[in-house]
């Protein structure tokens, strides 16, 4: 729509049109276009406009966009965006660039402050504009502060309370300041209401707004108990998009996501990864071949090794699954839902055996040219897979509890290592008892 009215439309039509469109959905339109009429767009937009536009773009592109600008023009833009926005964009350009900008920005400025945390800190993704008043205040002048501050604050369905030192005492929802009559002061209908630290990690903080059901989490000083700034909703949405992105890449074993690579880059990218997982698979060809007696005088072990190992995997995952969860929503009970699992692996094992052990006596007996003990190779088949299904669940929780331990990322276990480990296990447990019971054979 947007690219047709741009070769057809006139100036006034088109700024009609971009004055009524959400930024959201200009955006959407906005990067289709070409450079040609981007510049289009860039000359009819007014400054305020452009820069809602620019903070609803993806951050790499929206650092190309301002990377464009004038330096005088950029500091325009980002300080018209909510503080958090442009702190992403920011982090997003080249090094020079980025400090060209910080540098034109003055000393006490949001943005710089923002930008002085982690990336994976609360006060990263918090941000200032919002409405503060003062506990003795009357509620028919705390109301005219809101009025007054609500085109320039992110949102006003939360009123911040503090005191003449910056303490943060609580909030006022602004339904109840309305309603509230003169002469009363805001020290009277002031709620208790849950806060975070700025160095608070980010994912705990959104998991408590999560928890308590509301829209602003405030966000505290961890030394002065200061009122910074807060984190809205939205931010929260996007702070566990991002998140469950990554999570699902390290499940998946994939490196950072870029999408706009074409394939060769791409394929570059992974390579390095790819083959870390090949090395991986050393250990396993090791094992095997530290059987090839056994393995030269059953050949029928060999038909039955995948099942051995993609049951022991899955359960593991499974496993891997409930724990991450637990590590992530910062739920308690970790040893008792652990207990849980390994008896769950103990039961699902049993049963799995239980069958594989009936189907494995079954096909040995059909084909008697591979093995004349079918009954031994199915309790070896049998009992192998439930041993191994029952430490798979011990391994899939030991390992990720180690690393976190150890201030690594758990879910990196997801990938190679975890895998590794249970088909190492499962290799010795089914070859081992193989020898035992059949080595003489």
């Amino acid at each position: 729509m947007l690219k047709e009215m741009l070769d057809h439309a006139t100036i006034e039509e088109l700024k009609v049109f971009l004055s009524d469109i959400h930024a959201h959905d200009l955006a959407e339109l906005f990067v289709d276009l070409s450079d040609e009429d981007k510049e289009k767009v860039y000359a009819i937009l007014d400054v305020e406009k452009l820069a809602e536009l620019v903070s609803y773009i993806d951050t790499e592109e929206a650092a190309d966009i301002l990377s464009e600008f004038e330096i005088d023009e950029q500091k325009e833009l980002v300080e018209l965006m909510e503080p958090d926005d442009a702190a992403d964009i920011i982090m997003e350009l080249d090094e020079d660039e980025q400090e060209e900008l910080l540098n034109a920005l003055d000393d006490d400025s949001d943005i710089r402050q923002l930008i002085e945390y982690d990336e994976d800190e609360t006060g990263s993704a918090m941000t200032n504009s919002m409405v503060v008043v003062h506990p003795d205040m009357d509620v028919k002048k705390a109301t005219k502060k809101v009025i007054k501050e609500a085109n320039d604050v992110e949102t006003i369905n939360t009123i911040f309370v503090i005191d003449q030192d910056d303490h943060f005492l609580g909030v006022v929802p602004l339904k109840k300041l309305l309603k509230a009559k003169t002469p009363l002061e805001v020290s009277e209908i002031i709620e208790d209401y849950p806060h975070v630290y700025d160095t608070d990690p980010l994912t705990q903080s959104v998991q408590a707004i999560r928890n308590y059901g509301i829209y602003e989490m405030p966000v505290l000083h961890h030394e002065t108990e200061k009122l910074l700034g807060m984190i809205t909703l939205d931010d929260a949405l996007d702070i566990y998009q991002e998140e469950a992105q990554e999570d699902f890449e390290k499940l998946a074993g994939l490196p950072e996501t870029m999408p706009d690579s074409g394939p060769v880059r791409t394929a570059l990218h992974r390579l390095p990864w790819l083959l870390s997982l090949l090395l991986f698979s050393v250990p396993i060809s090791i094992v095997t071949s530290m059987f090839e007696e056994v393995l030269a005088t059953v050949a029928i072990l060999i038909v039955f090794q995948p099942l051995i190992l993609d049951s022991a995997g899955n359960v593991a995952t499974q496993t891997l699954a409930v724990t991450l969860k637990m590590f992530a929503s910062h739920e308690q009970g970790l040893v008792k839902n652990s207990i849980r699992e390994i008896f769950t692996g103990m039961i699902n094992g049993f049963a799995i055996g239980f069958i594989a052990f009936s189907m494995t006596l079954i096909f040995a007996m059909i084909n008697t040219s591979l093995t004349t003990q079918p009954l031994l190779i199915a309790f070896v088949v049998g009992f192998s897979l439930w041993l191994t299904v029952m430490i798979a669940p011990l391994t899939a929780i030991l390992i990720p509890v180690t690393l976190r331990a150890l201030k690594f990322d758990p879910a990196v276990a997801s990938g190679p290592f975890i895998t590794t480990v249970i088909d190492v296990a499962a290799l010795f447990i089914y070859f081992g008892l193989a020898t035992l019971m059949l080595g003489g054979i």
